[in-house]
């Protein structure tokens, strides 16, 4: 069983969520299968993982977990047996693979060894592929009492509308900028407004782009990208280079930089904020096609979430840039 030692609050813009959440709890119509959605980088996760710690809490307080309780203690140490946290594999594929299904349809049939909420979260649902959907679904169909599945989607829309029918969604979109401004400076970010303007307005993601190997690693992609752009590297070397990054994330990178470009374009003055490179590579990129990128970008971005040649699918992801 995977360790879920992390944060158990909800962020702060994540307020009214959370309430809706107690309510439910609270006046027992809790859903059997809760999605979250919204964009990468909001704190879905950390929303569902306080859900997790209060529903497996034993004497939860007026607003959370309590944190010192056998069930809070158990979970902390990542040894509750009444928790399960789905993830694609550490592998790169970045998949939900059909085992997680069936091990979450065997979890789903254990009985409670504290007589209380059963929780699975699967994160990110959409990293399903065909037969892994089809199997979760059988479990939604037929939901076992006491259990709690949280679904946690960046892109709800590419879930099957079956599987959506059978959940409570939660519509979780970016926080209004003050409100994510100030929570970045209290997590130490300096610049704050620049660093969630190159995050698109995400502040988790604000937040890795602010460290060091966030940074350097944008920077590298726009660098990749401006070789290949101008000739001085090919497509297939690039991609080489980036493969042990994965295909999932170096799209999310490709499409904010795409977001980026596409705003400094429109608003010359403004430029891409934070990445030294980028000039350079919006000099030879008119807003035109950037725009046909962009497009292509987001075609490709389900196409990276499925059992695909990995080598292909990030050839294909530079190919975009290279012939616009």
């Amino acid at each position: 069983m995977d360790d879920v030692r992390e944060v158990e609050a909800p962020l702060p813009w994540q307020a009214e969520a959370w309430r809706r959440f107690l309510s439910a709890v609270e006046s027992g119509r809790l859903a059997h299968a809760i999605l979250l959605g919204g964009a990468a980088g909001t704190g879905k996760r950390q929303l569902a993982l306080a859900m997790m710690a209060r529903l497996l809490c034993e004497a939860p307080g007026a607003d959370a977990a309590c944190g010192t309780c056998r069930g809070c203690r158990l979970r902390i140490a990542g040894s509750h047996p009444d928790q399960m946290l789905i993830e694609p594999e550490a592998d790169g594929s970045g998949i939900l693979k059909i085992e997680s299904a069936r091990a979450l349809t065997e979890f789903s049939h254990r009985t409670s060894q504290y007589d209380g909420y059963r929780v699975a979260l699967v994160m990110p649902a959409e990293a399903m592929n065909r037969n892994t959907a089809n199997a979760l679904l059988k479990t939604l169909e037929e939901p076992p009492t006491g259990m709690v599945i949280i679904l946690v989607s960046h892109e709800p829309g590419r879930l099957s509308a079956t599987i959506r029918s059978r959940c409570q969604h939660y519509r979780l979109g970016t926080p209004a900028p003050a409100l994510a401004i100030d929570w970045l400076r209290a997590q130490g970010v300096a610049e704050a407004g620049q660093m969630l303007e190159l995050a698109g307005g995400s502040p988790l993601t604000a937040l890795v782009l602010a460290g060091e190997t966030g940074t350097q690693r944008l920077d590298s992609l726009v660098t990749a990208i401006d070789d290949v752009v101008s000739g001085r590297r090919g497509v297939v070397e690039a991609a080489a280079e980036w493969q042990a990054v994965g295909a999932l994330e170096t799209t999310r990178l490709m499409q904010r930089l795409s977001v980026q470009l596409m705003r400094a374009q429109a608003d010359p003055a403004s430029g891409v904020v934070g990445l030294a490179d980028a000039p350079a590579l919006q000099a030879r990129l008119d807003l035109k096609r950037i725009s046909r990128i962009s497009d292509r970008l987001l075609a490709l971005r389900a196409a990276a979430g499925q059992s695909l040649s990995r080598e292909l699918s990030m050839e294909a992801l530079f190919l975009v840039w290279s012939e616009g």
